[in-house]
């Protein structure tokens, strides 16, 4: 077999800078030079190890143990260990890929790793999670979480400058590096994304007008109105669009062009908050609009619409796309979020889900290495994608064969053709009932969308 070559372009080494140095640079476009600096520890300020963050052991063992918590089958991530050792020992043919490697082959090679998975759901753990395992003394070494920032902030995790600065797959040509300083804090970065999910509108076949027929994937705001209108009066009981309310934190670009904005005009609000209220007026001024004109109910007769499945379209992340086909067998289409102009391509609101490496790992080297394999290798994300059921979850690498896979699925396999193109220009946003933000966000706009006040940010954002 041939010598490992490296996959994609060879990039110099990533500059060590000050924590203080410029960390988050433009939305860079495909070819680009540019990619995220990575402090290492010795350059890093005000960040003292805590008493339970373990060193780096100085001789590595000859078997490497790793407990991981990710959301794969025992045989894909021995299928993943497996590759990555043939790539780090020069045993990867290099005209097998992911797709054509032969998992047989994969599970009989010796390795001289250990790798256990306690498991996770495809959206990682969530932050009671973590705290559990951590009190029981079973924190796995690498696991898949929901929100890495409240995870880092709760002291769980380890940062990861000095494993990630020379990792030759952090290279803007290669990957969405944006998400990976979203994982970051004042030059520290603490997790590596692993991949991601957007923002959609869910529908139930049931309760599509019979006069116009379904909405097209991607549609206007007023298209979407008018699709309303259309059901309500055709079918009495249908609750329309159920917890509209949830469209408004992710309308922001749809009221401002192709001009991506934070979620919830969070970001532009601190720094002007006189422009940004306008559009979050626009937001908030369309979607009462629903609940003034009866398109849109939260509860029938005390029940949850969508649950009881009455409700013709709601919000959701597209992680859960699964859930909701089987809940929904044969009767689920999806909808790109509505924008205000028909010539607006739309920007996507992505959620990532990341790694992260526990302080209590004996070996974060290798952990961290793995990490951004599995993440960022286009033959370990083929791989993964060929053996999981992924529908709904996107790579943050750029590799054609990933996104042209993806692009097969029945389901949804159009609207991530859709989001392939307008990655780049993506607005990353929480997902988390962990992050505050999401949180006091969906509390306070299921509560105005009742009431005659005017829309106050400051209790939005808590």
């Amino acid at each position: 077999m041939s010598r490992i070559r490296h996959l994609g372009k060879k990039t110099a080494s990533l500059l060590l800078c000050a924590a203080l140095a410029c960390l988050l640079f433009s939305g860079c476009k495909k070819g680009d030079d540019m990619f995220p600096s990575i402090a290492s520890p010795s350059d890093q300020t005000g960040h003292a190890k805590g008493p339970d963050e373990t060193e780096e052991e100085s001789v590595e063992s000859d078997i490497c143990q790793l407990s991981v918590a990710l959301p794969y089958s025992d045989q894909t991530i021995q299928c993943l260990a497996a590759m990555h050792y043939c790539k780090m020992n020069g045993l990867w043919d290099s005209s097998d890929t992911g797709l054509t490697i032969d998992t047989d082959f994969l599970s009989s090679v010796a390795t001289n790793y250990v790798i256990t998975n306690i498991g996770c759901g495809s959206t990682g753990a969530t932050l009671d999670t973590i705290r559990t395992w951590y009190g029981d003394t079973e924190m796995p070494d690498l696991f898949l979480t929901q929100d890495s920032n409240a995870v880092w902030k709760a002291g769980y995790v380890t940062e990861l400058n000095s494993y990630l600065a020379d990792n030759t797959y952090l290279n803007n040509q290669s990957i969405y590096t944006r998400a990976l300083t979203e994982d970051s804090e004042n030059g520290i970065f603490y997790a590596v994304p692993h991949y991601c999910a957007a923002r959609i509108v869910m529908g139930n076949v049931e309760f599509i007008p019979s006069e116009s027929g379904k909405l097209q994937t991607k549609n206007t705001t007023d298209d979407l109105k008018k699709y309303l209108e259309g059901i309500c009066a055709e079918y009495d009981s249908c609750a329309g669009f159920a917890s509209a309310y949830g469209l408004i934190p992710y309308l922001g670009s749809a009221f401002n062009g192709d001009v991506p904005t934070s979620y919830m005009v969070h970001d532009e609000y601190v720094k002007d908050k006189e422009p940004a209220k306008e559009i979050i007026a626009g937001a908030s001024s369309y979607v009462r609009d629903f609940y003034n004109s009866a398109y849109a109910l939260d509860l029938i007769d005390g029940a949850d619409p969508v649950y009881s499945r009455k409700a013709a379209l709601w919000t959701d992340s597209s992680a859960n796309i699964k859930a909701w086909s089987e809940y929904y067998p044969g009767s689920l289409y999806l909808l790109h979020l509505p924008c205000d102009d028909a010539s607006n391509v739309g920007v996507p609101y992505i959620s990532t889900y990341s790694l992260c490496v526990a302080k209590s790992c004996p070996n974060s080297r290798f952990a961290s290495e793995f990490a951004a394999f599995i993440s960022y290798d286009p033959d370990a994300q083929l791989l993964i994608y060929r053996l999981e059921n992924m529908t709904g979850l996107m790579p943050l690498t750029r590799n054609d064969a990933i996104w042209d896979l993806i692009s097969d699925d029945v389901l949804f396999g159009h609207m991530a053709s859709d989001f392939r193109q307008t990655m780049d220009n993506a607005v990353y946003c929480p997902d988390s009932y962990d992050s505050k933000l999401f949180t006091k966000t969906n509390e306070y706009t299921a509560e105005y969308v009742k009431q005659d006040d005017d829309f106050d940010p400051e209790k939005c954002y808590g």
